[in-house]
């Protein structure tokens, strides 16, 4: 029969059970094709051979760096620039966020064959247009976009 004595235990049971789903549904929110779907609006796309994510310490845009390796460059430039409205700049028009954000990557941009930056864009708020910035090296293509603030 049911004991009046382990009530406690059983809502120390149920919520832990509901601390372990939260975990599990924030883990998978964090992602990163959840995270390309969230930032792009569109699932990350199949010429995608192999895709990681660095994020930098919470700032003024909330910065994410994908680094996509692909055997289609020119299709991936075409979709993005489809879902980031963008258009191909040259390293004098790279916005002075981005610079700010990472030493490494400006020097990795300033060896690009091409930059492709959004026309528009609003950093402060994401739901009006996000900055993406694609550029690549040697071998991989990179995707750089503000997240949510």
């Amino acid at each position: 029969m049911f004991k009046l004595r382990f009530v406690p235990l059983y809502i120390l049971v149920v919520l832990m059970a509901i601390l372990v789903f939260f975990q599990a549904w924030t883990f998978y929110l964090g992602t990163t094709d959840v995270t390309f779907e969230r930032l792009t609006g569109s699932k990350p796309y199949n010429e995608i051979k192999e895709m990681s994510l660095r994020r930098y310490k919470e700032g003024a845009i909330s910065p994410h760096l994908f680094t996509i390796k692909t055997d289609d460059d020119k299709k991936m430039i075409e979709k993005l620039s489809k879902d980031c409205v963008m258009e191909k700049i040259t390293i004098e028009k790279l916005p002075e966020e981005a610079k700010e954000t990472d030493k490494e990557m400006v020097e990795v941009i300033e060896k690009s064959p091409y930059i492709y930056l959004s026309k528009s864009y609003d950093l402060q708020d994401p739901k009006e247009g996000r900055m993406c910035l694609l550029f690549r090296d040697k071998e991989h293509l990179y995707l750089f976009i503000n997240g949510n603030l």
